[in-house]
């Protein structure tokens, strides 16, 4: 009995202190008012300061003395030290507490909870409204508010869904960029204002519920800076040639007590500088009220080679800080398009003079080469031949007679082709035997020959020679048929019209050109240097022989010019 009145007693005295403490409960109220959308799920946490959170957390309705359940299968129910409303209704608005409470500190604090539903033709209600501010000209970021409670055992948070005017936005990432719960807008402008709605769901004890929040984008004003420009120089470079004269200038906009000079080297430039002179000037700003415009030309009368080991620096000292900005000077890149220009043009004249003075020159240039070089060049390999050149020439048929162009193949050509510069010529009536086939004859000597020169006249019976004799036949038909034999045709005397010569004839005219006699016959020894006679070598084969052979067979010319002389004379064909 005596220890059932001690129990009874301990009984009292602990529900006395539990009604005394509870007396001394604090309580404040919480000024903000979260409204809420209806039918979605909603989530409350005591607004405890950090130091406050000393004790387990009880939540009531309204003054309620009996604590809000804790059983989830209940619509509003407490999970840990949150208050959840699975969804929340429009009857649920109003008053709820959360006490702290321990053995020596008790507090409640009085929340006031609203939910409303959306707005006729709205996704949202304008009193759930969260107001979010970005400023023009940058990039800001929308928070979708109070979704930290539905993070997944990950720890991340639910996928979002962005409305504008309850219109689906495109996250183009490029002006606008969703991220977890926000949305990044680029580059802010007042096109972007407006209400902008996120969207997210949330599974909870195995059921689906939606969450809606809706912001308010109000745009502020850009933030105009205060601070003095640099319009030049913009950290850049500048090509200048050694020793000329330059001027750098500083263009600043700012205020009236900003000081703005030149340095370079890390020095300010000096007033006695007798290469670096500064000029200063000062106006009024027409675009912005109190600005002044700062120029600060830098005259650099000689550019020397130490101005481009370190740059130039324009500094603008104001209230705020200091600002600078740079130049550097660098010596001229070579313009190599020019220079290519300029080459190809070079070569493009060099090559047509070359070309034209070739195209004068062009005989002398080979000869010259030939008696320069052929004795440098190694022995050219056997073709086979056995004459440098077949003489075709017109036969006289007058018994006794002798005309120019017998004189020609027999003395002329031979003293200078075959002495002076050695060429071994086949001429049918000198180089054939008595009683020989004419045609047989022809046809393996002209193979046997490198060339084959024509002698024209103005008057041989209309050329018939050409087109009746067998030899000529034959001689014509290798030259043009086999293309085995380059043709040089030599007039005794100008021929103006080739109209009655024959076909074969007029094709080599075409094809190669004549070369027309301007000399003597009966003269004495032919001079190499005139113009016939230099034709004449340029369309004959090159002979490749030391100098000292060529004078040797000059020598040899001169010798037996005088005796033979009267012997070739003998050996002229009659007809």
């Amino acid at each position: 009995t005596e220890n059932m009145k001690v129990i009874l007693r301990t009984v009292c005295l602990t529900v006395l202190l539990i009604s005394l403490e509870a007396d001394e409960c604090k309580i404040r109220e919480e000024p903000v008012i979260l409204v809420s959308s209806a039918n979605e799920i909603d989530v409350r946490a005591c607004p405890l300061n950090p130091n406050e959170n000393i004790g387990s957390v009880i939540w009531y309705k309204n003054d309620s003395k009996t604590p809000i359940s804790m059983e989830q299968d209940s619509r509003i129910h407490q999970e840990k030290d949150k208050l959840w409303l699975v969804p929340a209704k429009v009857e649920d608005s109003g008053h709820y507490y959360c006490s702290v409470r321990n053995s020596t500190f008790c507090l409640k604090i009085k929340i006031t909870a609203k939910f409303v539903e959306n707005e006729p033709n709205l996704c949202y209600n304008t009193e759930a409204i969260f107001t979010q501010k970005l400023r023009i000209a940058g990039d800001g970021r929308l928070v979708c508010p109070h979704l930290d409670f539905f993070k997944d055992e990950n720890n991340e948070f639910p996928t979002v869904k962005w409305y504008k005017d309850c219109k689906p936005l495109i996250l183009d990432n490029v002006y606008f960029v969703g991220v977890t719960n926000t949305l990044i807008v680029m580059n802010v402008s007042e096109g972007h204002r407006g209400k902008y709605t996120c969207h997210a769901s949330y599974m909870y004890s195995g059921k689906q519920y939606y969450i809606t929040r809706a912001i308010e984008f109000i745009t502020l004003e850009e933030i105009k800076s205060d601070s003095p420009v640099i319009e030049s120089p913009a950290n850049g470079t500048m090509e200048v040639e050694l020793g000329s004269h330059v001027q750098l200038v500083c263009n600043v906009t700012g205020h009236l007590t900003d000081l703005v000079y030149w340095k370079w080297n890390g020095s300010p430039i000096l007033p006695d500088d007798p290469i670096l002179v500064e000029d200063f000037e000062l106006m009024n700003s027409p675009s912005a009220n109190r600005k002044t415009i700062h120029i600060i030309t830098l005259n650099i009368s000689k550019v020397k080679s130490q101005f481009y080991l370190y740059p130039f620096t324009c500094l603008v000292n104001s209230k705020s800080n200091i600002y600078s900005a740079y130049i550097r000077l660098t010596l001229p890149v070579p313009d190599f398009q020019k220079l290519l220009i300029g080459i190809f043009v070079t070569l493009t004249i060099i090559i047509t003079c070359s070309v034209f003075i070739y195209k004068i020159f062009k005989v002398d240039i080979v000869l010259w080469y030939r008696d320069s070089c052929s004795g440098f060049l190694p022995p050219k390999a056997s073709d086979g031949k056995i004459y440098d050149a077949y003489i075709l020439y017109p036969k006289t048929f007058g018994e006794g007679s002798t005309s120019n162009s017998d004189i020609f193949v027999f003395k002329v050509l031979p003293e200078v082709l075959e002495k002076q510069l050695g060429y071994k010529l086949f001429i049918y009536g000198r180089d054939d035997y008595v009683g020989e086939d004419a045609i047989e004859v022809t046809n393996e000597n002209i193979k046997k020959s490198r060339r084959l020169i024509i002698i024209l006249v103005t008057d041989m019976s209309d050329f018939s020679w050409l087109g009746h004799s067998s030899e000529e036949q034959i001689v014509i038909y290798n030259a043009l048929i086999q293309e085995g034999i380059k043709v040089v045709l030599l007039e005794l005397e100008k021929i103006q019209d080739y109209e009655k010569m024959p076909e074969s004839i007029k094709f080599i005219k075409q094809k190669h050109g004549a070369i027309c006699w301007s000399g003597d016959f009966r003269e004495g020894p032919q001079s190499l240097k005139t113009r016939f006679w230099k034709q004449v070598r340029y369309h004959m084969p090159a002979q490749r022989r030391s100098p000292s052979s060529k004078h040797r067979l000059l020598s040899m010319a001169h010798e037996s010019d005088s005796k033979e002389k009267h012997q070739r004379e003998v050996h002229l064909p009659l007809g």
